[in-house]
């Protein structure tokens, strides 16, 4: 198992690498930071430069900002294979071997301009035919991330998610689970025992996305005990706000 906490919600502004907060989570004793793939896909070479080496970083998370649409008739493949050979380049330098796609503003769709099965459609194309060839080029694996109802309406639930993960079936493409996520939506549990197989990174929150109250979560605590019992050994990031990082994770190491 490696430990991780994610940069996002514990930055000032939202989804800023700063070196201070890396700093931070390689001293409270973590495996890695998980940074935001969108913000140092924007930065200019010489901010990059000073990301690299800076502390291990094997996964990130938000593949794509939201202002490239993923599903809409006004998509332009050609900006996203851009935008895919930058990420996905940079991700290589920094040792990232995995990136989450959530996503939620880039992969919803408006259902007064086109229907649910023809969103659907064209996210799986896009997904087969760019997403997928582009993390084999580059030896990166997407992790698809159920995201909850209101954030986003392609994919909400985990099983959701494997069923899409199946259809695509490529090694390059698998499956994370958010807990805060599963637990907005309701879902039951054992959706997540049904998709072990493919899943490949876990987020962790409290439902106010408080580092301190994430451990006082029932649901996320039941969420834990079946990964334990199941053997889970990927990797697993706290996505929360700032606070005691070093307890958090002694905490963590105590129930998996």
């Amino acid at each position: 198992m490696r430990y991780g906490f994610c940069t996002g919600f514990a930055s000032t502004p939202l989804w800023a690498i700063q070196g201070s907060m890396l700093a931070r989570i390689r001293d409270a004793g973590f495996d890695y930071a998980e940074l935001p793939s969108m913000s140092f896909a924007d930065m200019d070479p010489c901010g990059f430069s000073s990301v690299l080496g800076a502390f291990e970083a094997p996964v990130a998370c938000n593949l794509f900002p939201g202002r490239i649409p993923l599903v809409s008739r006004e998509r332009d493949l050609c900006v996203i294979c851009d935008y895919l050979d930058v990420v996905l380049s940079r991700a290589v330098s920094l040792g990232i071997g995995k990136i989450v796609f959530g996503s939620g503003a880039s992969r919803s769709y408006d259902p007064s301009c086109m229907s649910f099965d023809e969103a659907m459609e064209r996210l799986r194309e896009l997904v087969s035919s760019v997403v997928v060839p582009k993390a084999s080029e580059y030896g990166v694996t997407i992790l698809l991330e159920p995201l909850k109802r209101g954030e986003c309406n392609l994919i909400n639930t985990v099983e959701e998610g494997y069923s899409f993960v199946r259809d695509i079936s490529s090694p390059w493409f698998l499956l994370m689970a958010d807990i805060y996520h599963m637990n907005s939506n309701g879902e039951p549990l054992s959706s997540l025992e049904a998709s072990l197989d493919v899943v490949h990174h876990i987020h962790i929150a409290g439902s106010e996305r408080s580092l301190e109250d994430t451990l006082c979560n029932p649901y996320i605590l039941r969420a834990l005990s079946l990964l334990k019992s199941c053997g889970y050994d990927e990797s697993i990031s706290f996505e929360t706000c700032d606070g005691d990082m070093a307890a958090a994770l002694k905490n963590l190491k105590a129930i998996i």
